[in-house]
């Protein structure tokens, strides 16, 4: 196509061969999209966990697969894995879990893993805030002495 100034405004001015590949494209049929079902099972959840989003990158990104071929064989569209990939590039894996996935079970169990996993490194702080307190107060016990052997020193020379 050739834009062609007339009276300071565009006007598009279109070339013999767009006029007849329009013309062509009017009678020819259009292809039919493929219709995505929806499955929203156990085994396919609409909301996909983590673990498929992120084998789903590595294949694609990583091994070089093909994202048509991935998308087709985990039963979610290309437009998702760009998605997934978009979000993880932005705020890493985090960003690809998702509430709805999460079970309150799992949470309950993961709650009680913390609270172990806290506990321990009170535990663990505790005693390294012992071992501090006690190499400060070796570090001052040893200022004290050598400043009374040099004290000592200085009387016996003066003597």
């Amino acid at each position: 196509m050739r834009l062609c100034n007339e009276n300071n405004s565009n006007i598009r001015v279109s070339t013999r061969k767009a006029l007849y590949n329009w013309i062509y494209d009017e009678c020819k049929p259009q292809k039919q999209r493929k219709i995505l079902e929806i499955i929203n099972t156990k085994m396919h959840p609409r909301n996909p966990p983590v673990e498929v989003k992120m084998n789903a990158l590595h294949r694609c990104f990583e091994l070089g697969e093909s994202i048509k071929s991935v998308s087709e064989d985990i039963g979610y569209t290309r437009a998702s894995i760009y998605a997934w990939r978009k979000k993880y590039l932005q705020k890493s894996a985090i960003a690809l879990m998702n509430d709805k996935n999460i079970q309150p079970d799992t949470l309950e169990e993961s709650s009680v893993a913390y609270n172990v996993e806290v506990e321990a490194l009170k535990d663990q702080m505790l005693q390294m805030q012992l071992e501090i307190d006690i190499l400060k107060e070796t570090i001052n016990v040893l200022k004290k002495t050598q400043a009374s052997t040099r004290q000592l020193s200085k009387i016996g020379r003066r003597q």
